[in-house]
């Protein structure tokens, strides 16, 4: 009989310890998939002659297209192309595959691309896709961003566009206060879907132009309102990279990437300027009163990261995901630590994978993001006619999943395998 009971209780130890260890290898898998490459961007024109055309006019001008934000919904993957320079077609597209290779299609269509005309979407550089598969696009309204002597086309604004339904549901354009129309840069966003209505949520963007700033959305009020404060400026030494090898002076470039903690009870705003190696947050219940005037005692800095970085973004279990720009490098980190120069490479010394730019997670478990050689891109060096392919779409596999989302408890899983793996081995020995 006890023979038959150590067997029994055998079974059930191994059966356990082969279902605990094959959940911790889909967990820590850790595959990096390239998944698009692109040597010069091109689009998915309705015919030849259209394309031909958009060449000969100048409205197409492929040495001045590269792709930025990247976002995924429903097995599509969308791309931004912002308008740094004239001879940008479509400013936001999703990847369609024609003859065999990737090419941008507008998106929502042709029409919404249209320059110069302010009801269209004009100069996109990040956008957000919520969980009911709505996307929240920034636009900036200005073309040619890098060309201070061009007039400002189009006021900026954030529009609300359901994909499943097919239909703009909102469009807000933004009071000159919070984000002016002769200097703003709004550059990333990040929805706060902590409130169970859906009108009750918020978004934050953060203003690139000089001054620098955090622009906050009330979607239930459709009103707006900017924090600032000095935490978001350029730092003196965050101006100077080395990008394999060769040595680069940026502009002062404020705050760039923000990132949400999950959902909970106590909910932070991450920031940094692209101009700084530093790191830091902010409470949202602060952020979300239309009237604070004073942040600074709440502002938190957290470190010197490993790099300065463009985008960023936090998973559904509180992992920080940032792109180390000088290392052609991914790193993470664990925001329950304090902290974050002890963050550590998720994928690292990849020269394919110069400036690791904007962050996306899928409902697979991987990490999305974008490489697109911005350093060459920005100071004219980038070469579109050669055989080295210039912008990427990669997917790491993370096991994680969007802030959007509550935690998926896989780490008190994990806990409760090994608990009962240690009952049943304490059972074995006693039978």
């Amino acid at each position: 009989m006890a023979a038959m009971g150590r067997s029994l209780t055998l079974v059930l130890l191994c059966a356990l310890c082969m279902l605990g260890s094959s959940e911790a290898a889909d967990l820590i898998s850790g595959d990096t998939v390239l998944v698009y490459e692109w040597t010069s961007i091109d689009y998915d024109w309705d015919s030849d002659d259209t394309r031909q055309l958009a060449l000969d006019d100048g409205s197409f001008a492929p040495i001045n297209n590269s792709i930025n934000g990247i976002k995924t919904y429903g097995g599509t993957v969308y791309l931004t192309v912002p308008r740094w320079r004239s001879g940008v077609p479509a400013t936001l597209t999703s990847v369609v595959m024609k003859g065999g290779r990737p090419v941008l299609r507008p998106f929502p269509s042709w029409e919404w691309q249209e320059v110069g005309n302010c009801s269209a979407i004009q100069y996109v550089q990040s956008m957000e896709i919520d969980r009911l598969g709505r996307m929240w696009i920034i636009d900036n309204g200005r073309l040619n961003i890098f060309d201070p002597n061009l007039p400002q086309v189009c006021s900026p604004k954030l529009l609300v566009y359901d994909i499943k339904k097919k239909e703009m549901v909102r469009v807000h354009t933004f009071p000159s206060d919070v984000a002016s129309n002769s200097t703003a840069f709004l550059n990333d966003i990040v929805i706060d879907t902590s409130a169970d209505d859906s009108d009750e949520w918020f978004a934050y963007i953060s203003d690139s132009s000089l001054a620098g700033g955090i622009v906050v959305y009330d979607y239930k009020q459709d009103r707006s309102h900017r924090v600032t404060h000095r935490s978001m400026t350029a730092a003196p030494d965050g101006r100077q990279m080395t990008i394999n090898g060769r040595n680069y002076t940026f502009p002062p470039v404020p705050v760039n990437g923000v990132a949400l903690s999950p959902i909970g009870k106590i909910m932070k705003l991450y920031y940094c300027p692209l101009a700084s190696y530093n790191l830091y947050t902010l409470p949202t219940s602060l952020l979300k009163q239309p009237t604070v005037s004073d942040v600074g005692t709440s502002v938190e800095e957290l470190g010197r990261k490993a790099s300065q970085s463009d985008g960023i973004v936090i998973s559904n279990e509180g992992t920080l995901y940032y792109g180390a720009l000088q290392l052609n490098a991914v790193y993470k980190w664990d925001t329950s630590s304090q902290d974050v120069s002890s963050s550590s490479p998720l994928l690292i010394s990849d020269v394919r994978m110069q400036w690791p730019n904007a962050f996306a997670f899928d409902s697979e478990g991987y990490l999305w993001f974008v490489s697109n050689k911005l350093q060459q891109f920005l100071f004219n060096e980038l070469n579109i006619t050669g055989p080295e392919p210039n912008f990427r779409v990669w997917k790491v596999y993370v096991g994680e999943n969007s802030y959007m989302y509550k935690a998926s408890g896989a780490v008190g899983l994990r806990v409760g395998w090994g608990l009962l793996v240690a009952v049943v081995s304490v059972l074995y020995a006693l039978v």
